[in-house]
C-alpha cells in the first residue's frame, strides 16, 4: 500500500537506495540528506514529498518529489527506487500513479522524471515511456563524457 512516509521508514529508504545497484554513493548520500530534511522540517518546508509502498512494515520502494522553484505548477520526481526483490511487481508504477495523484491536488500540471542516457538506465527509460511520458529533451555529457541528461514529463 503506497502511503506518506514516517520517519521509521528511513534506514529502509536508505538501505534501498543503497542496493538499487544504479545509484552512485554520492547519489546514495543524497537520498539521505533529502531524507533528513523531510523528517527534520517536514514536507510542507523543506519542499520534498516522500511516498512509500510497504508491506506490513517492510518498505517496497519509495518516492521522493517537489515542486520546481520559480515554475507555474510544474514538480519534479526526484527519487524513486523499488527495492530490488520486489521489482517487477507494479511498485514502481503504483509509487509514479501516486506521485502524480498527488501532484495533480496541489495544483501541479506537470511532473518531469531525469535520468541517465547511459545503458544502464535504459529499463527507466522505458519505464517512463511506458508511465505515458514523453522524452522531452537530452543534453549530451551533462553527467559526465558519455552519459547524457534524459528529460522526460508528463503533462497532468
Amino acid at each position: 500500500m503506497v502511503t506518506v512516509a514516517t520517519e521509521a521508514d528511513g534506514i529502509q529508504i536508505q538501505d534501498i537506495t543503497a542496493r538499487a545497484g544504479v545509484f552512485s554513493q554520492e547519489e546514495i548520500e543524497c537520498v539521505g540528506e533529502l531524507w533528513e530534511e523531510y523528517r527534520d522540517l517536514g514536507a510542507e518546508q523543506c519542499g520534498y514529498h516522500f511516498i512509500v509502498d510497504r508491506d506490513g512494515s517492510q518498505v517496497l520502494g519509495f518516492a521522493c518529489y517537489g515542486r520546481r522553484d520559480l515554475t507555474d505548477g510544474v514538480f519534479d520526481l526526484f527519487w524513486i527506487a523499488v527495492d530490488p526483490s520486489a521489482r517487477r511487481g507494479g511498485v514502481g508504477r503504483g509509487l509514479l500513479t501516486a506521485s502524480e495523484d498527488a501532484v495533480r491536488k496541489m495544483g501541479g500540471r506537470m511532473l518531469i522524471a531525469e535520468t541517465s542516457g547511459t545503458a544502464h538506465y535504459e529499463f527507466t527509460r522505458k519505464f517512463y515511456l511506458n508511465m505515458g511520458y514523453a522524452a522531452e529533451a537530452s543534453i549530451k555529457d551533462f553527467y559526465s563524457m558519455g552519459d547524457d541528461l534524459a528529460i522526460f514529463v508528463k503533462r497532468l
